[in-house]
């Protein structure tokens, strides 16, 4: 066989093979969303708008956890009674995941519902009032 023709022949079954792997091993976001009959807009990336408002731990019923998120990136916290004991700004990292300042935590959106998220850093789950 022509060196030219072998050449070709391995370069297109790594080629494959690196297909394969990619499909099967990728990213499934978009593809189980819609495989279970989920509205794929409910996986796009957040806005503003979506973490805009009033958010309340209805998980941990005794933290009388509340945050408040404006639309000019700014957030407060109301926890045990106390007005704002926490506050600082906020911005959208990920495609679900937004990021409190000046405390590093990382809030991530239910990949099914825009209305519930959950405070990573201390596992609190968190409902739009």
């Amino acid at each position: 066989m022509n060196k030219k023709l072998k050449y070709i022949i391995r370069t297109l079954l790594v080629f494959g093979i690196l297909l394969i792997i990619s499909i099967k091993f990728g990213p499934k976001d978009d593809i189980s969303a819609s495989k279970n009959n989920v509205n794929t807009s409910q996986v796009h990336k957040i806005t503003n708008q979506d973490i805009v408002g009033t958010w309340v731990n209805h998980h941990n019923k005794d933290l009388h956890q509340k945050i408040t998120f404006t639309k000019n990136h700014k957030w407060k916290e109301n926890q045990h009674g106390i007005t704002n004991i926490y506050s600082g700004t906020w911005k959208i990292v990920g495609k679900r995941t937004i990021r409190l300042a000046p405390y590093d935590e990382k809030i991530v959106f239910n990949k099914h519902s825009k209305k519930q998220m959950n405070v990573v850093n201390y596992n609190h789950i968190l409902n739009k009032n």
